[in-house]
């Protein structure tokens, strides 16, 4: 269930987040504009919090020293991963200056005489995602923040801490280097070995057929393949016994 803030700022997004078939629940929340209990490390659970700023929303809150100084210590207190989604279009214009974008018109953010950099923002939001372990998502308008919010509840609830593996992976050198066809596993072996590579590893696949006859390979059957001598030959049986 997602506990949505039911203040201005956060209301308005209980009819998105429902039309895309979540549980959506209006509340005060004390910290953060969106909360639910995930599913942390064995199934522990995990409260998450979002807090949602437009961008004018956020330079403000810097000024004035509400969002490290006030609304920041909340949000790290009361949850075990907290995200700031930041809600506008903004870039560095002329100079380094901050502009947002009004209407069809970029332009530099005015906010009194204060006069804000986009190294400024970008460094401020750098240092929370660093040294406060804040995740800082960025939107462009609302429907991509209800959507933000969306994929994050489903994250959190779908599947459990363990399942989420996409951190996980073989690279294959051998699918990167335009192969149309996944690669014998001795040619995936020989590609990895000293002198050998994509280029040089059919020859060897072709030659040994099966990984064991690779490995128990010596020198001498290693020179029969053409564009391996006896000084590659001698690097890549070391190699093989882990020298």
């Amino acid at each position: 269930m997602i506990l949505l803030d039911r203040r201005i700022g956060s209301s308005d997004l209980f009819s998105p987040l429902r039309a895309f078939g979540l549980p959506v629940e209006l509340t005060t929340l004390d910290s953060a504009d969106a909360a639910w209990l995930g599913r942390g490390p064995d199934e522990t659970p995990a409260p998450i919090g979002v807090e949602i700023k437009r961008i004018s929303d956020l330079l403000q809150s810097i000024t004035s020293g509400r969002l490290s100084g006030h609304q920041l210590p909340k949000l790290v207190h009361d949850y075990a991963h907290t995200w700031l989604l930041i809600e506008g279009r903004y870039r560095s214009g002329a100079d380094g200056v901050l502009e947002t974008q009004q209407g069809r018109v970029w332009a530099p953010h005015a906010q009194g005489r204060r006069v804000w950099t986009y190294r400024e923002v970008e460094a401020f939001l750098t240092t929370l995602e660093v040294r406060a372990g804040v995740h800082v998502r960025k939107a462009w308008d609302r429907s991509e923040t209800a959507a933000l919010v969306a994929m994050l509840y489903q994250w959190w609830t779908a599947k459990s801490y363990d399942e989420h593996r996409a951190h996980v992976a073989l690279h294959s050198p051998m699918l990167d280097a335009g192969l149309l066809y996944k690669p014998s596993l001795a040619r995936r072996v020989a590609a990895e070995l000293p002198g050998i590579g994509v280029g040089k590893s059919g020859a060897v696949a072709d030659h040994f057929k099966t990984v064991r006859a690779l490995v128990e390979a010596n020198e001498d059957e290693w020179i029969q393949i053409p564009g391996i001598g006896k000084g590659l030959a001698k690097k890549i049986t070391a190699a093989l016994e882990g020298e």
